[in-house]
């Protein structure tokens, strides 16, 4: 009678640990993707020196695309490397 709830709850181990590495595919994905959005944002800062509506000065506006070129390169640094460590 008790057998069974064991081996019910190592499936369910399976299960949670088997759920918990497809997330955490999809958070390294989610990383890699934002840092692309990140990137370009940046990369429009640096051609078009607006935010929105607002007009920006050359050096603030380097200033703010380098920030964003940082972060989105740590993004999409983060996300590769909990991919490889997703696949280990």
């Amino acid at each position: 009678m008790f057998a069974p709830q064991k081996e019910e709850k190592a499936m369910a181990s399976e299960d949670l640990n088997r759920k918990g590495t497809n997330w955490q595919r999809v958070r390294a994905m989610q990383h890699i993707g934002m840092g692309t959005v990140y990137l370009i944002i940046a990369a429009l800062l640096f051609w078009v020196k607006t935010f929105g509506t607002i007009e920006l000065s050359k050096g603030v506006a380097y200033a703010l695309g380098g920030l964003l070129l940082v972060y989105g390169v740590f993004r999409i640094w983060r996300g590769i490397r909990d991919l490889k460590n997703n696949t280990e």
